[in-house]
C-alpha cells in the first residue's frame, strides 16, 4: 500500500508557473505572418498543377451543376483537364514535327484527335464541328493525281451548253 501512495503523490504547481490558457479560443495560434504566408500560395501550386482551380471552381459554382460543391472537385477536374490538354498538344506536336512546321495549327490537334484512340473516344473526333475547311482531309495517291490533271475552274462560271455551242459555229 506505501508503494501504491508513493506513486500517486499529488504534484501542485504554483499559478503562476503554470501555462497561460487560451483566453481569446477564437483566435488563432499563429501570428498573422505566418497566416499571410500560407494564403499566398494558390491551389493550383499547392496540388502540382499549371491549371487554375480558382478558376475551374468559378466556373462549376456559376453553372450551378450541383447545389454543393466539394473541395477537391475542381482540383480533380483541373488536373483531368491539364493531362487531357497535354496528351492532345504532345500528339499534335509530333504530327506538327513530321511535317516539318514548328507550329501547331487547327488540323494537327484535328489529326491528333483522330489518332489517338483515347482522344478520339473522348472527343468523338468532333473537334471543328461545323466549321469544316480546317482540318487537311487525306486523299489516296491515286486521287491526287487526278485531282491534279482535271481543269479547274471558278466556280461561278459554268460550261455552255451543247446546244449553244453548236449554233455558236
Amino acid at each position: 500500500m506505501s508503494s501504491m501512495l508513493a506513486a500517486e503523490e499529488v504534484v501542485t504547481v504554483p499559478v503562476e508557473a503554470r501555462e497561460p490558457e487560451l483566453a481569446d479560443a477564437g483566435s488563432p495560434p499563429e501570428s498573422s505572418e505566418a497566416r499571410g504566408k500560407r494564403s499566398r500560395s494558390s491551389r493550383s501550386s499547392r496540388a502540382g498543377l499549371l491549371f487554375p482551380v480558382s478558376r475551374v471552381a468559378g466556373q462549376l459554382r456559376r453553372g450551378r451543376f450541383a447545389g454543393r460543391l466539394a473541395a477537391r472537385a475542381p482540383v480533380y477536374l483541373a488536373a483531368v483537364l491539364q493531362c487531357v490538354t497535354h496528351k492532345a498538344l504532345d500528339v499534335a506536336g509530333r504530327i506538327a514535327k513530321r511535317s516539318r512546321q514548328q507550329r501547331i495549327a487547327p488540323a494537327h490537334l484535328h489529326m491528333a484527335a483522330q489518332r489517338s484512340s483515347q482522344l478520339h473516344k473522348l472527343l468523338q473526333a468532333d473537334v471543328l464541328g461545323g466549321r469544316g475547311g480546317a482540318a487537311a482531309k487525306r486523299r489516296p495517291a491515286a486521287s491526287r493525281k487526278k485531282a491534279a490533271s482535271t481543269k479547274r475552274r471558278c466556280p461561278g462560271h459554268r460550261a455552255a451548253p451543247a446546244r449553244a455551242r453548236a449554233a455558236a459555229k
